[in-house]
């Protein structure tokens, strides 16, 4: 575009004098090539790129597209990449890390991720695994309070551990209807709390429910549990969500939350 309205236009004007000069009888003249101005690219360059088809299709050259079923391009020969981010407090989001190897630490002092100011995580806490037959995994590594997933419902047996707000409870089956919530804290095994079948609700103090948490971070009616044919089973109904421990590694296929020490943490694949 250059040469067509700079140089060249000014070569033909030259060229034009001498054929003047020479033909005296008659001026040989061509009328000068048109002025392109930057600006009509630049507005071309500003257009914004037409939406990406949603339906697999791919465009044709002619303003429209083809369904020819293209997939969108990734790569083929590493490993799909996740997210995770590490949610500030009181917040949904916060620091965000690309998952690219085949396992990555999170920790109070190793890994990947470090956590140094969280005291209740330990120093090398939990792993994101990639396993060939199921992708990534998220696996606790003996750390000494636990690796917690934020669950809609969950079966319990005794020994599950489950966090409702900031408070952590153990449970132990009794019978086929009798059944105790124990508060877990710090060197001490805490408060106990009877559950009956068929159902037993658990909030806040002064909520009316049958279990009550001196907890501002649990809600009036939080959670329930239910004796089944199957099993006791518990089930959210609170805003900060019913968590549960990890007692074996778990498989991360869908977006999901998961707890290490008081740290909260989104898993995101991109796969």
């Amino acid at each position: 575009m250059v040469a067509e309205s700079g140089y060249a236009r000014g070569g033909l004007v030259q060229q034009t004098r001498i054929m003047r000069e020479f033909f005296s009888q008659r001026a040989i003249s061509s009328p000068p090539a048109p002025e392109r101005s930057f600006g009509v690219l630049a507005d071309a360059l500003r257009r914004p790129a037409p939406p990406a088809p949603t339906d697999g299709s791919a465009p044709n050259g002619l303003g429209g597209f083809l369904t020819v079923g293209t997939l969108p391009y990734r790569p083929t020969l590493w490993r799909p990449i996740a997210l995770i981010h590490a949610v500030d407090d009181g917040r949904e989001g916060g620091e965000l890390v690309r998952v690219r190897t085949e396992r990555l630490v999170i920790g109070r002092s190793d890994g990947g991720i470090v956590i140094p100011h969280d005291i209740s995580m330990s120093p090398i806490h939990a792993a994101i695994e990639w396993q060939a037959d199921n992708g990534r995994h998220l696996r606790d590594l003996d750390s000494a309070t636990g690796t917690f997933v934020r669950a809609t419902s969950a079966r319990l047996s005794t020994g599950s551990m489950v966090e409702i707000g900031r408070t952590r409870l153990r449970f132990e089956e009794l019978g086929t209807s009798d059944a105790w919530l124990v508060e877990e804290q710090p060197g001490d095994a805490g408060r106990r709390h009877e559950c009956r079948a068929p159902i037993t609700t658990i909030g806040r103090a002064g909520s009316g429910c049958q279990v009550l948490l001196q907890d501002p971070f649990v809600n009036p009616l939080h959670a329930t549990v239910r004796r089944t044919p199957h099993g006791w089973r518990i089930a959210n109904s609170g805003w900060n969500g019913l968590w549960v421990r990890v007692e074996a590694a778990v498989i991360m296929a869908a977006a999901s939350q998961f707890l290490c020490g008081e740290q909260r943490f989104v898993f995101e694949p991109l796969a």
